[in-house]
């Protein structure tokens, strides 16, 4: 079976030499690279964006998530529009090298990474499921492999029945 993988990293971005860093509230510091690691080469859906730490701070540079005195130097301009904020989403294969999603029509698009140096921002993605290569997997499962695996997954083969059978009567 697939497995589902998620990540999420809150804090300010900066670069050091190559590479950009997140410091989370906790003051640990992380590589970028690191963060997104596990889920290199899978299918996910992956969300990267500014986020003011104090909630919305109107006329701050981008609305308080910016660090740069009056937006001056930001790499994304608060300095001319203090309002916006970097906002990206999509779903694909993400990829290392730059770090960009390849989406199923063939197109690649690469994360918007130099906007957010400067910036409190988040990076979030998940894994999206196969449903045909599961369905494909299941079938070729027995009864009590596919409880084996749900067990091993934590899964109470009983209770996920007891549930169905309470979705199924309505209540």
């Amino acid at each position: 079976m697939e497995k589902f993988n998620a990540i999420l990293v809150e804090g300010l971005f900066y670069e050091k030499g190559d590479s950009i860093y997140i410091e989370r509230d906790d003051g640990e510091h992380v590589l970028l690279d690191d963060v997104l690691a596990p889920v290199d080469g899978q299918r996910v859906q992956l969300a990267l964006h500014h986020l003011p730490p104090n909630g919305i701070q109107a006329g701050d540079p981008g609305a308080g998530s910016c660090c740069f005195p009056g937006g001056v130097g930001c790499p994304v301009r608060h300095d001319l529009h203090p309002d916006r904020l970097l906002s990206f989403h999509l779903e694909g294969m993400l990829k290392k090298g730059p770090w960009r999603l390849e989406k199923f029509d063939g197109s690649v698009q690469l994360l918007p990474l130099a906007g957010m140096p400067g910036h409190y921002g988040r990076v979030g993605a998940a894994t999206t499921l196969d449903v045909g290569k599961m369905r494909e997997q299941l079938a070729s499962m027995n009864p009590e492999s596919i409880v084996e695996a749900l067990a091993t997954s934590g899964v109470d083969a009983g209770e996920l029945k007891d549930m169905l059978a309470r979705l199924r009567g309505g209540g």
